[in-house]
């Protein structure tokens, strides 16, 4: 397979991906993703990345032959959801870096400080789990309290980091504009996550109201950012013109965008997430059929060729 730029229809340019070297799919989305790191600082992500999916995933064995509760203040679910959950994030930060035409330096300074602060943070909590006390919320003593303030602090680093990201990424980006689309809207709704997370430490908890639960849109918003690109990857290696790719990454993204709404409803409704409302239960359902028709679109695109 090659990837290259022609000419679909008059003052429009997309990106094609053939298969005339029979590349295998993933072989094809690696490629026209530029999955294989370029510059020094995302190698050095890519690894950190790896060390905190690892940690998760080791907390997860811990979990299965310790057992224990899965919910909770204190449960080996905190090491292993944000292990994995802060490896994909750097990892994907690391990724879209080039695309918005980052200097060597300027990488290692967004990057390096992102992984240092993600690996900080995870170690954080891994460690007051290890302890037997909570990690979040904790003042019980004075050094679980300065724990949890730090916490805080590498936390508003991230956030600022981010804002930086997205507001660098509606420049000029070296990326087709469906793939820039969708790393633009996955990075606003990755700014959303982290206000729901400011709430959270706001609200003392993770409750909002009787039983919403702000850890569900936290969660949805965090990984639109992955979501979303992932969709326009797929797409530039289907049969279609680039002003399709983007129309079906604008509808994608106004799918997870109703079901990150009706999540925001739900929780601000003061409702636990399984305990939906009538409107609840549209939003989701609307979300979600959107959602399955651009997939269906999107896998019945790609080329035969290409398997």
């Amino acid at each position: 397979m090659k990837t290259r730029i022609i000419q679909n229809e008059p003052g429009e340019e997309a990106v094609q991906a053939t298969s005339e070297s029979g590349k295998s799919l993933p072989a094809a989305v690696a490629e026209v993703a530029r999955f294989t790191p370029t510059a020094s600082y995302q190698r050095f992500a890519y690894v950190c990345g790896a060390l905190l999916a690892l940690s998760g995933l080791f907390h997860l064995v811990v979990y299965l032959v310790d057992g224990g509760p899965w919910g909770g203040p204190l449960s080996w679910r905190k090491p292993i959801v944000f292990g994995l959950s802060f490896g994909i994030t750097l990892v994907t930060i690391a990724w879209l870096m080039p695309f918005l035409r980052a200097r060597r330096l300027t990488g290692w300074i967004v990057v390096g400080l992102f992984a240092v602060a993600s690996l900080a943070e995870v170690f954080l909590i891994s460690m007051q789990t290890w302890r037997g006390v909570a990690s979040h919320f904790n003042e019980t003593t004075q050094f679980d309290s300065s724990v949890f303030s730090f916490m805080g602090m590498l936390v508003m680093l991230l956030a600022v980091l981010t804002v930086y990201v997205t507001v660098r990424s509606f420049f000029r980006m070296d990326a087709p504009p469906s793939l820039a689309l969708a790393i633009r809207l996955g990075l606003l709704l990755m700014l959303v996550s982290q206000a729901v997370g400011a709430q959270m430490i706001a609200e003392g908890g993770n409750t909002f109201g009787a039983a919403g639960a702000l850890k569900v849109p936290h969660a949805v918003t965090l990984h639109a950012v992955q979501v979303l690109p992932a969709l326009a990857i797929l797409l530039l290696v289907a049969r279609s013109t680039e002003r399709r790719r983007v129309k079906i990454v604008a509808l994608g993204a106004v799918g997870y965008a109703v079901l990150i709404a009706s999540t925001l409803v739900q929780t601000y409704d003061g409702r636990g997430p399984l305990d939906l409302s009538p409107l609840t239960s549209v939003l989701a359902l609307v979300g979600i059929a959107i959602l399955a028709v651009v997939g269906v679109v999107t896998l019945n695109g790609i080329r035969p060729g290409t398997r």
